[in-house]
């Protein structure tokens, strides 16, 4: 898998230089975050490649590389057994987002809110794409990352493990206070054009609308999933 992009690159080599095959950055660039990578990835001894800028544009698909692109070992995804033996408190279920630039900022989103692992149904969902991981800012490469079937039936599982799960809806009339934040929680968000599709919304526990008191409908969907994790978060540290 390719990573391209500076933030994205940090952060790879950050979460594990051994995955890392090599890095390619472009002849005649500089600056002290270029530089930053330079030098850890020599420490890691990792090979390092200058090549015409033209040659990063080829390889990425895109101008967006910021002169780095980071060649990495695909990491293989994790288990539903695998993530459940880990005994995490938040997990996110992805269903329907087909945008990797969408995929990325909610999965930079629910890094940063604390999520455990990312669930992401192997039909009508983006994959992790390079594209996903640059605009997570390399938050995709530290969160696990779990593809499931059927997210009726995932769903259905997480329950008998003790999961209560929270849909966003902008439809949904549960409250904030009606939900144990005590116990593991499950978060399903919707697609960009469609949301939590109806089975999924009826397997719910719980279906939480954020109200929109201006003049505009509806939220981003990276914006309105941090407000919500953060939110459930928040209150299971008892901060709200």
């Amino acid at each position: 898998m390719l990573v391209y992009g500076i933030n994205a690159v940090i952060e790879a080599l950050s979460s594990d230089t051994r995955r890392i095959e090599r890095i390619t950055i472009a002849k005649g660039k500089a600056g002290r975050r270029l530089q930053q990578i330079i030098d850890q990835a020599r420490a890691a001894k990792i090979p390092i490649h200058f090549e015409p800028e033209p040659a990063l544009e080829r390889k990425a698909g895109t101008r967006a590389h910021q002169s780095v692109i980071a060649e990495i070992a695909a990491a293989e995804l994790a288990s539903l057994d695998d993530v459940l033996e880990r005994r995490p408190r938040l997990l996110l279920l992805v269903d329907g987002v087909e945008d990797p630039h969408n995929l990325g900022a909610v999965i930079r989103t629910a890094e940063a809110a604390g999520v455990e692992a990312v669930l992401l149904p192997n039909r009508h969902t983006c994959g992790i794409t390079p594209a996903v991981v640059k605009t997570s800012a390399g938050a995709a490469l530290h969160l696990p990352v779990c593809r499931v079937g059927n997210l009726v039936q995932t769903i259905k599982t997480l329950k008998e493990s003790g999961f209560w799960v929270v849909g966003l809806d902008m439809a949904g009339e549960s409250r904030f206070d009606e939900i144990d934040t005590s116990l593991p929680l499950a978060v399903v968000v919707g697609g960009e054009s469609r949301g939590v599709r109806r089975l999924v919304r009826e397997n719910c526990d719980f279906l939480l609308g954020l109200p929109m008191k201006g003049n505009v409908s509806s939220l981003n969907l990276s914006v309105a999933a941090g407000i919500l994790l953060y939110t459930l978060r928040l209150r299971h540290e008892k901060l709200i």
